[in-house]
């Protein structure tokens, strides 16, 4: 039977996978002297990880050792994997990745239907194909984590309930843990919800270590994730960085507001510039591409130099459909804008990963799990039905 453990065990269990994660190999030296503790408690220490698999003994290094010889530990990524999953308007890309961040499999698909379909059905056949996949390439997912689902709108991800989700045609509050607990059942593991854009700057975090950073993805949806002093800032009621729904006046109708979605989010440029199709964008006449370029880079240059004076940010991402499609044309004109506009040094990049959504819901199911299974008193795993496992309020 499993019991939790100390505090203090949990968090040198913690600060031992983040060193092994990180370091890729280890010796039990090395774990003692960086979590101040004896070379006895380190090889306990190291012990549970091999127990769980997450580390395997890779014996005694003696090329160049004098005295005794240390024992090292390599991480193993391949110990559990996780899926994670996309939601951007009508495309949803579902991936399989490992302990390492590293996506082993992807497939994007347009999706349609209800929210039963677009949580459970949809999400879990792609992977369920994706695994098998795996299977035939000889790479089986033996080990399944659980699933990250990134989704657009408020998430609140303690009370499993979203809302302000046009793509789910979803305005207030509704409740999913029911859906969530048919998909956990299907997959065999917890399933655990985000929001989209915070998967995506988690991802940036992840890969970069970068301790402030904002995130601001355009596409279907316009919203923005944010990493401060090196933690996801959701707030109290989940809204963090929701610019999409800020209102906003153009010069062209300065006394009629509208939301920034409305202004910029793929379904307003579709219906104000004439195009069918989201791709269509790429196509465009130059002279309408042009002012595109322009109202978008006006109002994102705007929310940058904004942002970055209220909360002292000065490391931007730019991501999203939208920002793929319109290219380095767009990209220049926001870099212009927002150093004419700003005092303050700012740094405005393309994101350094090709998924950071998919990286950061990823983190999201592994975080969740790793704190559950490190605080136990050995690395069983519990056997019973999966269920939904709900996190618990943030400090």
């Amino acid at each position: 039977m499993n019991n939790p453990v100390s505090a203090v065990k949990k968090g040198h269990r913690q600060k031992a996978f983040a060193l092994l994660a990180t370091q890729r190999k280890i010796s039990r030296v090395e774990i003692a002297r960086e979590l101040h503790v004896s070379l006895q408690t380190a090889m306990k220490i190291m012990q549970y990880f091999t127990d769980f698999g997450l580390a395997e003994w890779m014996g005694e290094e003696s090329a160049g050792q004098v005295g005794r010889k240390p024992q090292v530990y390599a991480f193993n990524p391949e110990a559990a994997h996780i899926i994670a999953v996309l939601h951007e308007g009508s495309i949803i890309s579902v991936g399989i990745l490992n302990l390492a961040c590293e996506l082993l499999a992807e497939e994007t698909a347009e999706v349609r239907g209800g929210i039963h379909a677009l949580l459970v059905e949809q999400p879990c056949e792609i992977a369920e194909r994706l695994i098998a996949s795996l299977a035939e390439k000889g790479r089986p997912v033996n080990r399944l984590l659980g699933m990250g689902l990134c989704l657009p709108g408020v998430v609140d991800d303690i009370h499993q309930e979203i809302s302000f989700a046009p793509s789910f045609a979803l305005n207030t509050s509704y409740q999913i843990e029911a859906l969530l607990a048919e998909a956990g059942a299907r997959i065999g593991a917890p399933v655990y919800i985000e929001n989209d854009v915070n998967a995506a700057v988690y991802g940036e975090f992840y890969n970069t270590k970068v301790p402030d950073m904002a995130f601001i993805s355009i596409g279907s949806n316009v919203g923005m994730g944010l990493v401060l002093e090196g933690k996801l800032r959701r707030g109290p009621s989940f809204t963090a960085g929701e610019i999409g729904l800020m209102p906003y006046a153009s010069e062209a109708s300065p006394h009629h507001l509208r939301s920034i979605e409305d202004m910029i989010g793929l379904d307003a440029l579709k219906k104000r510039f004439g195009f069918d199709r989201r791709f269509g964008l790429s196509e465009m006449i130059p002279e309408a591409r042009t002012i595109m370029i322009d109202t978008i880079s006006d109002v994102i240059s705007n929310i940058i130099v904004t942002c970055s004076a209220m909360i002292n940010i000065s490391d931007f991402i730019l991501g999203g459909l939208t920002v793929e499609l319109l290219g380095d044309e767009f990209f220049d004109a926001v870099q212009r804008k927002a150093g004419r506009l700003s005092p303050f040094g700012i740094t405005i990049r393309h994101q350094s990963v090709t998924s950071p959504a998919l990286i950061g819901g990823s983190r999201k199911v592994t975080d969740m799990r790793l704190d559950t299974l490190l605080a136990l008193d050995n690395a069983e795993e519990k056997t019973e039905d999966p269920k939904v496992e709900k996190p618990q309020d943030p400090k």
